[in-house]
């Protein structure tokens, strides 16, 4: 049973040095420093999340997306025939984003975050995961498309777009790469269409997480099955859910299970957690169970954060029998 994270983490804390990204910010915009000094605050931000989450006893990490602003900022930014539009809110959070807007046929070389993950890979000494956003949440949250006639053209050329950035971090060294969707739940009547956005991911032949979040994924664990990925993420503390009772159907899929509440202050217990994989493992068995926040701990104080992680690894062991 292995522990992992999803999406982003704090950026900025109360800690000696937790401002820098700020302060950098604030300078560059002032014109004090060039791009390529920013690049090394970021850099630096990035290796410092990556050994805070080794710190934690992490098994799987991810670079700690220090650099994304939103789920959609990297792509919207270097793709071509796309720009950022309109702040909104994301879904039901106290925080926003800016919606993608579609002025002509999206392309891409495939390379958006391959510098980032050849960072992140050379500072990693534990598994290295990638990520990207998903094609349905992109395509239900662009704010104005002038290219496709329908959702259905854009969500499948969007998931066109993100196979060649698959593409690109496989070619870097990638063995996993999340795929944020929280549209998959939020939007169930669009699963047929989802389901057909990932097998065009798929063709990018390395394996896929899709990470849906937020929302209960109960209704739609038969359909989330026939995915072509190799993880699926069931966040089971954002809403009341039963999917611990549903997991049947996912027998021959690994789970990537939300038991600690990223958008929750409070504090869940080492029991709550290890009761949780428990049920799952007496279903589909403890090697296809994996540990992880119900989606990025972005939405948390860092302090908070970093307490949500150890609660999560202790739960881990202890739903193994291992001491913590």
């Amino acid at each position: 049973m292995k522990t992992t994270v999803i999406g982003a983490f704090p950026k900025i804390s109360d800690d000696p040095g937790g401002q820098e990204i700020r302060r950098a910010l604030h300078r560059f915009d002032r014109g004090e420093i060039d791009a390529g000094a920013l690049d090394q605050v970021f850099d630096g931000a990035t290796r410092a999340a990556i050994a805070e989450l080794e710190a934690a006893g992490i098994d799987v990490i991810n670079d700690g997306q220090i650099r994304w602003d939103d789920l959609f900022a990297a792509f919207a930014r270097s793709w071509e025939g796309v720009s950022r539009g309109p702040l909104e809110r994301f879904y039901d959070n106290n925080t926003y984003f800016r919606q993608p807007i579609i002025e002509r046929a999206v392309a891409t070389g495939g390379r958006t975050l391959v510098r980032d993950f050849e960072l992140a890979k050379q500072t990693a000494t534990k598994q290295l995961k990638a990520a990207v956003c998903g094609p349905l949440s992109f395509a239900t949250l662009t704010a104005e498309d002038k290219a496709y006639r329908t959702l259905e053209q854009r969500t499948l050329a969007v998931a066109d777009a993100l196979a060649a950035e698959i593409r690109g971090l496989g070619a870097a060294g990638a063995t996993l790469v999340d795929v944020e969707d929280p549209a998959i739940v939020a939007r169930p009547d669009l699963i047929s269409l989802a389901r057909e956005a990932y097998d065009r991911m798929a063709k990018a032949n390395v394996p896929l997480a899709v990470q849906p979040y937020f929302f209960p994924a109960d209704g739609i664990l038969a359909e989330l099955a026939s995915f072509p990925v190799a993880q699926l993420g069931i966040d089971i503390r954002s809403r009341h859910s039963d999917a611990l009772a549903r997991l049947e159907p996912l027998r021959a899929r690994t789970v990537v299970l939300g038991v600690v509440d990223a958008r929750n202050t409070r504090l869940e217990s080492e029991g709550e957690v290890a009761s949780a994989l428990e049920a799952a493992a007496r279903v589909i068995g403890p090697d296809h169970v994996w540990a992880a926040p119900t989606t990025g701990l972005e939405y948390l104080p860092h302090d908070v954060a970093t307490k949500k992680l150890a609660v999560l690894v202790k739960g881990a062991r202890a739903a193994m029998g291992v001491l913590a």
